[in-house]
């Protein structure tokens, strides 16, 4: 796949592309609470957002009116360093950005999937057509918590009814159990925004045109947004 038909845009630096994710990310909430009156912000973990989150915390909105929710998470403690809902807690809501709600991914249940039904509940109301979706990907092609060859990894893009949460049990990740959102909730997002960083993550975009989603799962991702989605790479 070319750049273009990615809708790719290159930035020299990792500092820009996150400052111009974070003005494109509240521009789009401003844009949803004007015409609604409030909005949800689902957003990935890993590195490559936390400086995009320090930027979008401090933007002028009517923050009050915003969801915060998490595209996935492991099923760790809430301060655990590999925690996504730590990373968005420290980073993201502070500054102006503190009065948004919050949905956390990880509850007092013992798993994953004891939790699926509290959490649908809790998503659902945000997830029929999210406002903004902040993806990531791995060099392994997984984005969200969809891992390739994942026992489960089907069900949870192709959920068998309306569930915009799915458990996950991933072996080969180094903390199996998690939480993500379904492939039904991602590809209805209003507008998407795919965060890459370095060389190696940007060959594996450009050389996914025969990619088997199941193989490499964000594929299925970017099929499924199409235009709704932006990809913002940097070196």
């Amino acid at each position: 796949m070319s750049a273009a038909a990615l809708h790719l845009t290159a930035f020299p630096s990792r500092e820009e592309a996150s400052e111009a994710a974070a003005h494109l990310a509240a521009d789009t909430l401003g844009a949803e609470i004007s015409r609604t009156g409030g909005a949800s912000l689902m957003v990935s973990g890993g590195s490559s957002p936390a400086r995009m989150f320090e930027v979008l915390s401090s933007e002028t909105l009517d923050w009050d009116k915003v969801t915060v929710g998490l595209v996935d998470d492991r099923w760790v403690a809430p301060d655990h360093p590999e925690s996504n809902e730590r990373l968005v807690r420290t980073r993201l809501l502070k500054n102006a950005a503190e009065r948004a709600a919050f949905l956390p991914m990880k509850t007092g249940h013992a798993s994953p999937s004891e939790a699926v039904a509290d959490r649908n509940a809790a998503y659902s109301p945000h997830c029929a057509s999210i406002s903004f979706l902040l993806l990531g990907m791995g060099t392994d092609g997984h984005t969200a918590s969809w891992f390739p060859r994942a026992a489960n990894l089907a069900d949870i893009l192709f959920p068998d009814g309306a569930e915009c949460v799915a458990a996950v049990d991933a072996p080969m990740a180094a903390i199996p159990q998690r939480m993500t959102l379904t492939g039904l909730a991602v590809i209805h997002a209003n507008r998407a925004l795919l965060l890459v960083f370095g060389a190696e993550k940007r060959c594996i975009l450009e050389n996914m045109a025969e990619a088997d989603p199941m193989n490499c799962p964000v594929r299925f991702a970017i099929d499924g947004l199409g235009d709704r989605l932006s990809i913002f790479w940097a070196p």
